[in-house]
């Protein structure tokens, strides 16, 4: 006796609204993403060198570290992108401060 292996049946393909209010909801929404769509590994990820890029150590807290890699994980990009987002993001911000304290 073969199994024969069951039908699944076929759907409708979801819309960026239907993933993202199932994804607001906090429901899993792996399903709509495949395999291809996902970051490749670090080791894979090939560096480019830029002439006025400088690479620094900076120390940080491993608590600090696990937050980092949480918004890495539900943004879906790298610690390093998180990083780099928040950094310009508060240096934006002090600039704009310092600029409004000067004009009022």
């Amino acid at each position: 006796m073969s199994k024969t292996p069951k039908k699944r049946k076929r759907t409708k393909p979801a819309t960026i609204e239907q993933i993202e209010a199932a994804s607001l909801r906090g429901e899993d929404t792996s399903q709509y993403f495949g395999e291809a769509k996902r970051m490749p590994p670090r080791e894979v990820q090939k560096m480019e060198k830029r002439d006025n890029i400088v690479k620094l150590n900076v120390d940080l807290t491993e608590e600090f570290l696990r937050e980092l890699d949480e918004i890495a994980l539900f943004l879906n990009i790298s610690r390093q992108a998180v990083m780099k987002t928040y950094l310009k993001e508060g240096v934006d911000r002090h600039f704009l401060a310092k600029q409004a304290r000067r004009m009022g």
